[in-house]
């Protein structure tokens, strides 16, 4: 039995599988294919998307820490025309449902490229990427730029550390689902001494991110999708234990993604 996501949205969003891959971690859903049978999970969160294309951040992105690793792309992307151009029919053939990842920007901006998307036919929801210095009114504002001319289902995607804070902005402004979370900003010092500040990814982020669902789930009445620190099969149950519906791999996909297909086979939909 498909798990609903969005119940209270008319459309609404239908997963096979509690198990997702997060943003940034398979590309725009076919850097995986011939590698991983990614029919397995149950949405592909894409990389991010503008309406501009934006050429990513110079220099060394990634750097191994004793915990995961931080990672700086600079929401690198071709742009909103290119994407649906480049991979709107390896969307419609996935077999899986496609979820928008748009990281805030300007209200006119998010309306256009949500707008965009939402005409391909081939989007299931837009998922709205929350920056750490969000304000509750900034939350407003891009929710219901999103919104204006979209009929998909939104989850708003919060950062790890405001998530408590910022959960009932989002939900009193109209977001059908919440993702917890954006991962919290780090730095590291690579081999060659260089330093890379970025989001901080792998195991260590688990009972943060797990601390953070509990609280929020207090709080609010939406439905919880969860993100961090998620590498074995009882990492994922915690957080579906904690009443998260679904959750979102992401350093478990560039460390071992053979590993992310069997935890998502290991977790049906009930």
């Amino acid at each position: 039995m498909p798990i609903e996501l969005a119940p209270d949205h008319k459309i609404g969003l239908a997963l096979a599988n509690p198990i997702m891959i997060a943003s940034g971690c398979g590309g725009y859903g076919a850097a995986y294919q011939g590698l991983i049978d990614q029919t397995v999970f149950g949405a592909i969160v894409t990389n991010p998307i503008t309406l501009r294309p934006r050429r990513g951040a110079p220099g060394l992105r990634l750097v191994e820490t004793s915990a995961g690793f931080v990672l700086d792309t600079g929401l690198q992307n071709p742009g909103v025309k290119k994407v649906i151009r480049e991979y709107r029919q390896a969307w419609s053939r996935l077999g899986v449902p496609i979820i928008a990842h748009l990281p805030a920007a300007e209200p006119a901006d998010l309306h256009r490229t949500a707008r965009a998307l939402t005409g391909t036919d081939t989007i299931a929801a837009i998922e709205l990427g929350i920056p750490h210095h969000a304000i509750p009114f900034d939350l407003k504002l891009w929710i219901e730029a999103v919104q204006r001319d979209c009929l998909l289902p939104v989850l708003v995607k919060l950062p790890l550390d405001r998530a408590l804070e910022l959960a009932e902005a989002a939900a009193n402004t109209g977001a059908d689902i919440l993702v917890i979370g954006l991962p919290p900003l780090a730095a590291a010092l690579s081999p060659t001494g260089e330093s890379v500040t970025g989001y901080l990814y792998g195991p260590a982020l688990h009972g943060l991110a797990l601390h953070a669902v509990q609280a929020v789930k207090e709080l609010v009445d939406l439905p919880i999708i969860a993100a961090g620190g998620i590498h074995t099969l009882n990492d994922a149950q915690a957080f579906l234990q904690a009443g998260a519906s679904a959750v979102q791999l992401d350093s478990l996909l560039f460390i071992d993604p053979k590993s992310a297909v069997e935890l998502a086979r290991a977790l049906p939909a009930d």
